[in-house]
């Protein structure tokens, strides 16, 4: 883990050295739903909230810090538990390909950490990695990804629609 956080902080310091770019704070909120695709239980919905607060560095990439929270909905087991929280915290990077003033496709990645809230999860957690395509129009942005969240020795995936306002 010790790795991770170094590598992290390294690509930071290198975006924040490029001192020939114009950086500005850039934040985002963004909705989404997922449908599981591997894990306890596949098909399921999965409702999806982030917010990520960072730097833009010139046209081309971003690095910030998000955190959110996914609500599973699953079939009632025998817990008699039908939904499940996860809060995820995250660094995530972007590279956007500017076509325009107005539209700018991106590449992004999350890497992080997700923390269980819900009772039959509270205290439990495990890695976050999620990669996702999408563009930007003006200040909406829409993407499509992956997410692999490892809780309880399982990882659960899913894919995911997210729509969201940059600021």
């Amino acid at each position: 883990m010790t790795k991770f956080y170094f590598t992290l902080m390294l690509i930071l310091a290198s975006l924040i050295s490029m001192s020939a770019q114009e950086i500005k704070y850039q934040g985002e909120v963004d909705l989404g739903a997922s449908i599981t695709t591997e894990g306890y239980q596949t098909g399921r919905p999965v409702a999806n909230f982030r917010t990520i607060h960072g730097a833009r560095v010139g046209d081309y990439l971003f690095a910030g810090l998000g955190f959110g929270a996914d609500w599973y909905f699953f079939d009632e087991g025998s817990s008699g538990d039908d939904s499940e929280v996860v809060v995820p915290v995250f660094v995530n990077l972007k590279g956007y390909y500017p076509v325009n003033d107005s539209f700018s496709p991106f590449l992004s990645l999350d890497l992080g950490y997700g923390f269980g809230v819900t009772q039959s999860i509270s205290g439990e957690g495990g890695f976050v990695f999620s990669p996702a395509i999408g563009f930007q129009y003006k200040k909406f942005q829409l993407q499509i990804g992956y997410e692999r969240q490892s809780i309880l020795n399982d990882a659960l995936g899913s894919c995911n629609l997210r729509f969201g306002v940059v600021f």
